[in-house]
C-alpha cells in the first residue's frame, strides 16, 4: 500500500455485521486504486475484526473504541487517523459501484476550489436487489433530478434545505475543508447533514455526477427504523447551531421554521413515549420560536389525564395510517415544515416520528446517517 493514499474511506460499524463484507468488497473493487479503508468499530466486536482480517488486504485498517462513544465521535476519531487528501464515508450496509471513486476524484482534482463531489444512487432491498421505482422516486424527492451534471457554484439551498447530497454513501470531500472540532456528539446520526452544511458554508463549489454510482440498502435493522424518545433532538440542535452561527443568513427564515418544527417533533416523540414533562418543554420551546397550532395542541395534550391523552394520540395515529393508505407514492414519513402548517392533523402525529437528515428535506426535518431514504 502506498504511503499517502489520495482517498480515505471511513466505514463506521456498531454491532451490525451482516452487510459489512459486501460493503468492503465494493470498496476493494474500485477502478480507482489510491485509497485506504478505516473500519471504525464503536462496539469493539471481535466478529467485525474477523471480517476485516479475513480479507488479508493492507488497505483495510480496523480500529475500535474501548467503550462506545457515539456515531459522531466515532467518525471524528477515525477521520483524525486518516492520511488521505479526500474523505469518503460508506455505511456498513451500503455499497459502491466499481466506478464510484474515479469520477469523483477526477472532479475534485480538476479544480482545487471544489470541496465536494457527489453522485446519485440506487435504492436496493435487503437481498441486494435494486428497486428501480423507489430509486426514481428518491431521486425526485431529493431534487437530484433537477440538477445538471457539473459544477454547482451556489449549492446552499440543495445542501441545507433540499438535503440533496447523500454524504454518507455517495460523496467525496476535502478533508481540510471541515473544522472537525465542530463534529460534536450532539449531531449524532445526523452527522452527514451537519458535515454537508459545514462544507456548503465554505462558499466554494461542489460537483454533481448524475450517474447512480452507489447503492443505499433498505432493511429491517437500519438505523432509520429505530425508535427512541430523543432520536430527533439532533436536528433541533443542528438547526439551532445554524441559526446561531449565521452560516446561511439568506436561509434564516426557512431555518427558523425548521427549528420550530424540529422542536415540535421532539415534543411529540416524548409524548408518545410517556415523558410528559420533556414533551411540554419542547412544545413550549416551539411556541416561543413562533406561535403554531401544532405545538399548542401538543401542549394541551400534555395537560390531559393520561387516559384521555392516549385516546387522542391513538385516534390521531389511526388517522395518519388511514392517510398513508390513500397517499401518493411519495414517502410521507416526514412532516411538512411549511410556515402554513398549523393545527392538529394525523400526518403530524404518526407514532413515533421517523425523519431523515440526510440525513441524508424540502422544508422537512430530518437526517440520520441511515437516511430515510436519501
Amino acid at each position: 500500500m502506498e504511503p499517502f493514499p489520495l482517498v480515505s474511506v471511513v466505514v463506521t460499524v456498531y454491532d451490525r455485521m451482516q452487510f459489512l463484507r459486501t460493503a468492503l468488497q465494493s470498496i476493494l473493487r474500485q477502478t480507482f486504486r489510491s485509497f485506504e479503508i478505516i473500519v471504525t468499530d464503536d462496539a469493539n466486536n471481535s466478529e467485525t475484526r474477523s471480517i476485516c482480517d479475513s480479507f488479508y488486504k493492507p488497505e483495510i485498517r480496523y480500529r475500535f473504541n474501548a467503550s462506545p462513544v457515539g456515531v459522531a465521535r466515532n467518525l471524528r476519531v477515525a477521520i483524525s487517523e486518516t492520511r488521505g487528501k479526500y474523505i469518503a464515508i460508506l455505511n456498513d450496509d451500503d455499497a459502491w459501484e466499481p466506478g464510484f471513486l474515479e469520477p469523483l476524484v477526477t472532479a475534485l482534482e480538476n479544480s482545487p476550489e471544489r470541496v465536494l463531489a457527489f453522485s446519485d444512487h440506487w435504492i436496493m432491498l435487503e437481498d441486494g436487489q435494486i428497486d428501480v421505482l423507489q430509486t426514481t422516486q428518491n431521486t425526485a424527492r431529493y431534487r437530484r433530478n433537477t440538477l445538471r451534471e457539473g459544477e454547482m457554484s451556489d449549492w446552499a439551498v440543495p445542501a441545507v434545505l433540499d438535503q440533496t447530497i447523500p454524504l454518507a454513501m455517495a460523496a467525496l470531500f476535502r478533508k481540510d475543508a471541515v473544522n472537525w472540532d465542530s463534529l460534536v456528539e450532539n449531531v449524532a446520526g445526523a452527522y452527514d447533514y451537519w458535515i454537508t452544511c459545514l462544507l456548503a458554508s465554505c462558499g466554494r463549489p461542489a460537483y454533481y455526477i448524475p450517474q447512480r454510482l452507489s447503492k443505499y440498502r433498505v432493511h429491517s435493522s437500519m438505523e432509520t427504523a429505530r425508535t427512541a424518545a430523543d432520536k430527533n433532538e439532533n436536528m433541533a440542535f443542528i438547526y439551532a447551531r445554524l441559526i446561531e452561527l449565521r452560516l446561511f443568513p439568506r436561509l434564516e427564515a426557512s431555518l427558523r421554521r425548521r427549528y420550530r418544527e424540529a422542536l415540535f417533533v421532539c415534543g411529540k416523540d416524548y409524548l408518545f413515549f410517556g415523558r410528559v414533562s420533556n414533551a411540554r418543554e419542547y412544545f413550549l420551546r416551539s411556541l416561543k420560536t413562533s406561535l403554531n397550532g401544532k405545538a399548542l395542541a401538543g401542549l394541551v395534550l400534555t395537560c390531559l389525564p393520561r387516559r384521555f391523552r392516549m385516546a387522542c394520540l391513538t385516534a390521531l395515529t389511526q388517522r395518519r395510517i388511514s392517510g398513508l393508505l390513500s397517499a401518493s407514492s411519495q414517502n410521507d414519513f416526514h412532516f411538512s415544515g411549511s410556515s402554513n402548517a398549523v393545527g392538529l392533523s394525523g400526518r403530524d402525529w404518526v407514532e413515533p416520528t421517523i425523519l431523515s437528515t440526510e440525513a441524508r428535506d424540502t422544508d422537512q426535518t430530518g437526517s440520520n446517517s441511515d437516511e430515510n431514504t436519501r
